[in-house]
This record gives structure tokens, C-alpha cells and sequence, in this order.
């Protein structure tokens, strides 16, 4: 069964801090992936770096990886344990 989580909080990438940032993160089989929108020197320089943080209302944060850019954001997959995140959203 697929989980799909829908929240807003901040994109951080290597050397420009962050930017406010919409996000949905889908669970299914132990792993979780996504998109993102935000201001785009952030995802150019998430991107760029291969690697950035997503960071919660509650101020957890959660590693990811890139993978795509679309007219629907950039792409993703979480490098945690995605059980672990998917209680973030409990």
C-alpha cells in the first residue's frame, strides 16, 4: 500500500542556506521518494551538490537524494530508513 504525505517546511542546500519549500514524500515497500517544490537556485544547487535536506515544519529533517527535474519539481529519493521518516508524519 502506498502512503503519500503532503507538508511544507524548508529546502537546504550545500552553501545557500534555505528556502520555504512544498513537498510530498510517497512510503511503499521500505522506501520512500518524492517531489519538491522551491525557489529555483535552491534546486539547481540541490542538484549541482547531489544531495539536500528537507526540513519539516517540526524541524525534522530528512536526507535525499536527487534524481529528476520537471515542470512538477525536482525528484527524489529519501536516503533514511523510510518507516523512520513516515512516523515524522504521524
Amino acid at each position: 500500500m502506498v502512503r503519500t504525505v503532503h507538508a511544507t517546511g524548508w529546502l537546504r542546500a550545500s552553501g545557500l542556506g534555505s528556502s520555504t519549500a512544498t513537498f510530498e514524500i510517497s512510503f511503499e515497500d521500505g522506501r520512500a521518494s518524492g517531489r519538491v517544490l522551491s525557489e529555483m537556485i535552491m534546486i539547481i544547487e540541490a542538484r549541482a551538490a547531489g544531495r539536500a535536506i528537507l526540513v519539516t515544519e517540526a524541524g525534522r529533517w530528512i536526507n535525499i537524494k536527487p534524481t529528476d527535474l520537471t515542470a512538477a519539481g525536482l525528484g527524489f529519493i529519501v536516503l533514511q530508513d523510510a518507516d523512520e521518516v513516515s512516523r515524522f508524519f504521524i
